[in-house]
């Protein structure tokens, strides 16, 4: 592969300068060119303003504000930018024929071996490189809106791409800090193909009367799989409205897949109203006289979200058939592009593929749309009885070793094992299945002669942000129990555990993640960590031993301030109260943890086992009771309004307001 050193960028509007900025910050020398000084003046300014944000919130420097300037330049001769070009992105308006001249444009001027990059979201590459004078070199790099927020970047393969091309666009995606995917040329790519769809069956789903409003499947959608938007909501909202971008896209399915790939109902009324969203005033949801559009959690309780979910599966399943991508990509598509709390194939294993197979089947039966045919990967699947984590089996294998929200290292030669919870960007918050692969790590480390001590830590800046707030959304005791009681088993036998189990909190324990870090026997706190039962913001209790612990811990004095009070237990604080053993500089956690660890791991193991027991039960004469009223007493107000006022207001980051019902 050749080497990269100049970057190009055809168009310097807000996408284009946003580019060509975090290519300058890669090292690269970059050459900003668009069709004026006007155009050319208003891109260096965005960038300059994005770097000054930066400097003010302390994220980056003057000098390397300056170092990055220079091997920047602006330019408004297309020869003279690309004559030397090793790789030449255009970020100019969606439209094929622009695009395609563009491209022909600067081909006659740039070296035979260059690289044309189309950052387009929806255009197809190998439509694209038709008549180009190389259509080898041509390829799709959609990056992600903001570009330096969301790090994802789809790498798209014509027919024609050469293996070469694509090597050196994963080289300067790579470079430039993105989290890479690869799909071949198809309508919607990757991420609009999962994500325009599922909006689909949202809209589909109100006009075909399954859910009343925008609101209940909206409600379902943030709260239940714990999207971070309604998808009807997002469309009213991003970029102020892309509706009309979401029914063009969705005509190019139809002309693709056919009538049943039709804009749905309300987004065509929409589009056709010209009502586009926030912009316009009106879209899913009308925004006129500063309307806020707050959703309820408890307005989609009735909703099943399996509806939306199922098709988005079954759109991914035919991405795998046809070999266009891998199920890795895909899930890392949704977490980096879409910010879904999980892979969407995680949650398919979870909720069960043959439940995804049987609300395809109902949907099918019920409204005869060929969209809803299970697809021939699905049905395997299931004829196969991988149906999901229950049959150890879906998409993913969840067999000895293999999980999804831990990180298990394990040193031998100090018997140190070191369990990770690994769901950063979701601050490493706990669901059902993240509590019983906790569980299993602890059942596989139990009886490993290696192992003498383990120690648990959070993935990221987190420790660990409690419960997630899915688990509540249903506000059905049959879900919401099974979880506390998880909980409360798990972290039983933490306390109890035949090896002894040291937090290292790395960052803020709150909630559930405070009550996990008081079940371990010794505590060693980040000065950047602190500790929170955050619970009664929120109208709930802690639920998982919190307060029949820290009672124990601190006294009930001290218990009920941090529990009433809700606040923040800073690092001085957590150790005035004997919360944990020490604090460190965050620099110094790993090292003074790792030196507990390998201290406790050559003690005896039987005496540890023993006097951890002793302390166990010995204060055991009334904690089981209170255990069970704490579980009774967190189920009885997750049901209530004020439940729902707590977790809307988190959700909508407003103080919430009680009613006391």
């Amino acid at each position: 592969m050749k080497e990269i050193k100049n970057f190009v960028v055809l168009g310097a509007g807000s996408m284009g300068a946003q580019i060509g900025s975090l290519a300058a910050e890669s090292g690269f020398n970059v050459k900003m060119r668009d069709i004026d000084q006007k155009a050319l003046d208003r891109g260096k300014q965005i960038i300059l303003e994005n770097f000054d944000r930066r400097i003010k919130r302390g994220r980056l420097t003057e000098e390397a504000k300056q170092q990055i300037m220079s091997r920047m330049q602006f330019v408004i001769d297309l020869k003279e930018a690309v004559h030397d070009a090793d790789y030449v992105i255009e970020a100019v308006p969606e439209i094929m024929s622009l695009k395609q001249k563009v491209f022909a444009e600067a081909s006659a001027f740039s070296p035979r071996d260059t690289v044309y990059a189309t950052n387009t979201s929806s255009l197809s590459i190998t439509e694209m490189a038709k008549g180009a004078k190389y259509p080898d070199r041509i390829i799709g790099t959609h990056y992600f809106n903001p570009p330096v927020v969301l790090l994802l970047l789809e790498i798209i393969q014509g027919e024609k791409t050469s293996l070469e091309t694509i090597a050196i666009a994963d080289f300067v995606g790579k470079k430039m800090g993105r989290e890479i995917v690869h799909v071949k040329d198809g309508p919607g790519f990757l991420v609009n193909r999962i994500w325009v769809m599922m909006a689909e069956e949202a809209d589909w789903a109100v006009s075909q009367g399954e859910a009343k409003d925008p609101f209940v499947v909206d409600s379902a959608i943030r709260y239940k799989l714990g999207l971070p938007m309604g998808l009807l909501e997002i469309d009213d909202v991003i970029q102020g409205g892309a509706i009309d971008t979401r029914y063009h896209v969705c005509e190019t399915f139809q002309q693709s897949f056919g009538e049943s790939y039709r804009p749905a109902p309300l987004v065509t009324k929409a589009f056709k109203a010209g009502h586009l969203g926030k912009r316009t005033g009106r879209g899913f949801y009308d925004w006129s006289e500063g309307k806020v559009n707050e959703i309820p959690m408890n307005a989609g309780a009735a909703f099943d979200p399996i509806r939306v979910l199922a098709n988005g599966i079954n759109e991914c399943t035919k991405l795998l058939e046809t070999g266009s991508t891998t199920r890795e990509e895909i899930d890392r598509a949704v977490l980096h592009g879409l910010n879904y709390p999980r892979g969407i194939l995680r949650m398919a294993d979870s909720m069960g593929i043959d439940k995804i197979v049987g609300e395809l089947d109902r949907l099918y039966t019920t409204y005869k749309e060929e969209r809803y045919k299970v697809s021939e990967y699905l049905s395997k699947m299931v004829a196969d009885g991988k149906v999901g984590r229950k049959s150890g089996q879906g998409f993913y294998s969840y067999g000895l070793g293999q999980f999804e929200f831990v990180v298990v290292n394990v040193d031998s030669a100090s018997r140190v094992a070191k369990i990770t919870l690994n769901r950063a960007n979701k601050a490493n918050a706990l669901n059902y299945d993240f509590l019983q692969e906790i569980d299993k790590v602890l059942t596989e480390l139990e009886n490993r002669t290696d192992v003498g001590s383990v120690v648990i830590t959070g993935m990221g800046s987190n420790f660990c942000a409690g419960a997630d707030v899915s688990t509540f959304a249903s506000q059905d005791l049959n879900v919401l129990l099974p979880f506390t009681e998880a909980g409360q088993n798990l972290f039983t036998r933490i306390e109890t555990y035949s090896k002894p189990v040291i937090a290292a909190i790395n960052g803020p324990a709150i909630g559930g993640g405070f009550e996990l870090v008081l079940a371990c026997d010794l505590r060693v706190m980040s000065k950047k960590a602190q500790l929170r039962l955050s619970e009664l913001t929120l109208g709930i209790v802690p639920g998982l031993g919190g307060i029949q612990r820290l009672v124990r811990q601190v006294g009930i004095t001290r218990a009920k301030e941090a529990v009433l009070l809700s606040d923040a237990i800073p690092p001085e604080k957590a150790l005035d109260w004997g919360i944990v053993n020490s604090v460190v500089e965050p620099d110094k956690l790993d090292a003074v943890v790792m030196e507990m660890a390998r201290k406790l791991a050559a003690g005896p193991a039987l005496a540890q086992k023993m006097a951890k027991a002793a302390f166990y039960y010995g204060q055991q004469a009334d904690q089981r009771t209170g255990l069970f009223m704490e579980a009774a007493v967190a189920g009885a107000l997750l049901t209530t309004k004020d439940v729902n006022e707590g977790l809307t207001s988190m959700n909508t980051r407003r103080d919430a307001k009680f009613t006391g019902k």
